[in-house]
């Protein structure tokens, strides 16, 4: 009953943290408008934080700050600029309002944007004072086993090989946003990906040309991106041997690393299933390392107890932990952000390209973030670490995009406001009005549409099959 309890209670502390963490990016990027608009004398109505009706609302210094019921963004009604009432509910009493200059309203619209690059670069000092997680899986460049139902196997790439670049591009990583091999392998183009391969024992690299495979998914789910078959190096420590099973009876203990088996470097606890796997059954040969003693064992794995079991039993537990590390310093400041920018724009060159399989299907609402950020948390070492680093990315996310210029977005501001300098002339307010709700319309149905599938990855994800590229 205890640990019950104890689950209930990290849960929901993990919950409370992923709130105020979401609901920050909310307000700091409102706090831009509203400051901005304090500064050139704008009238400012509202500030509230998601959409809809208000379930809790005060008034302060003429300003009615709320919560809504929609937990969605947020917003600052500020009647000078372009009708937002389908977002932000009318006003009961039309009050007369001089008007703006367009150069007032530019400088309210990008003063959002602004605030959350500036808060992303906080959390990116942040990153680099207290450093920045990592696991050797997303930091190598090494494979650690192929997957023999994919192109990779067919085309020859073998676990130990260091990929060096792809399509021409140097790869840093198998994980990471930019320039890593799964971001290259995803956002690749044409009907073969070129690998360049380090390979041991070969003195020049290797060039390699690689099909794709994309899995097929169904109607309700998120569709795959490309795969080649592949995942990267980890070290082989055993956690434990499961009572009376091969592990056991070969000798492993906790603490033990699989070096080699059958004299095959292991680059992978995923190789050792499929060499069991390949010699159907017979002894495998180990080296391990044990307290700087390397040990040779034996190890002859078990048939599956039943016709439907996944390959041939070794009764190892492993340890994912090792490969752990912390960058600290963390990254540059400059960097991150630099960086979190790059992949943004090449996520936006994929969305427009008929060439990619990238789609909009990928992209994530609230409820994605939220998931992002609660699966950071509930790591119990590096947690904050973690959602630092992902709060950087979705602060540039949440400053860059907005400044597409799409109405009801900041940019469609400053873009209608700077046809308006141009022009001399104001747009016509009830074209505007119904343009605007148009759009809203459009970008709610939109996030409804992404929503969708978000909710779906989170009902899935205790049956996601492990990532492999």
């Amino acid at each position: 009953m205890l640990d019950f309890l104890t689950g209930i209670a990290k849960f929901l502390w993990v919950i409370f943290q992923v709130i105020v963490l979401f609901n920050l990016l909310i307000v700091v990027h409102e706090l831009g408008h509203y400051w901005a608009a304090k500064w050139r004398g704008l009238k400012v109505e509202k500030f509230q934080i998601w959409f809809g009706k208000p379930i809790w609302k005060k008034e302060i210094n003429g300003v009615q700050w709320g919560l809504g019921t929609i937990p969605m963004g947020g917003f600052v009604a500020l009647p000078q600029m372009a009708p937002m009432e389908m977002l932000e509910g009318g006003s009961d009493d039309k009050e007369k309002l001089p008007p703006i200059t367009p150069l007032d309203k530019i400088i309210v619209a990008f003063a959002g944007p602004l605030f959350s690059l500036g808060l992303a670069f906080s959390f990116a000092l942040l990153v680099w004072g207290v450093g920045k997680p990592e696991h050797i899986r997303m930091t190598t460049n090494v494979v650690g086993w192929v997957n023999p139902d994919y192109p990779a196997f067919e085309a020859g790439i073998r676990p130990g090989d260091e990929i060096i670049a792809i399509d021409g591009i140097k790869v840093s990583g198998f994980g990471g946003m930019v320039d890593s091999i799964t971001e290259r392998i995803v956002f690749s183009k044409g009907e073969k990906i070129q690998l360049v391969v380090n390979r041991p024992g070969v003195a020049e690299p290797l060039n390699i040309d690689v099909g794709y495979k994309i899995a097929e998914k169904g109607a309700m789910e998120r569709p795959d991106v490309r795969r080649i078959g592949i995942s990267p190096a980890s070290p082989a420590f055993v956690a434990a041997a499961t009572e009376g099973s091969p592990a056991m009876q070969a000798g492993l203990k906790e603490g033990d690393e699989i070096l080699s088996a059958n004299g095959e470097v292991l680059h992978s606890p995923v190789r050792l299933i499929q060499i069991a796997a390949e010699g159907e059954g017979k002894a495998i040969e180990l080296l391990v390392s044990r307290a700087g003693e390397r040990i040779p064992l034996s190890l002859t794995p078990g048939k599956p107890k039943t016709p439907e079991g996944a390959g041939y039993l070794t009764g190892i537990q492993w340890d994912n932990s090792k490969g752990q590390s912390l960058m600290r310093p963390g990254p540059n400041p400059f960097r991150q952000i630099w960086n979190g920018g790059t992949a943004i724009f090449r996520t936006l060159g994929s969305l427009f390209s008929s060439e990619s399989d990238v789609s909009v299907r990928h992209m994530s609402s609230a409820v994605g973030i939220g998931n992002f950020y609660y699966q950071s948390l509930s790591d119990p070492v590096n947690g904050w670490r973690l959602a630092l680093v992902l709060s950087v990315l979705i602060n540039v996310n949440l400053g860059l995009l907005n400044l597409l210029p799409f109405p009801v977005l900041d940019g469609g501001h400053i873009t209608m406001a700077t046809y308006e300098w141009i022009r001399k002339k104001p747009i016509n307010l009830r074209f505007l009005e119904i343009f605007q709700t148009a759009c809203a319309l459009l970008l709610i149905g939109f996030m409804i549409y992404v929503t969708f599938y978000d909710v779906g990855d989170i009902i899935r994800s205790d049956e996601a099959e492990p990532i492999r590229w």
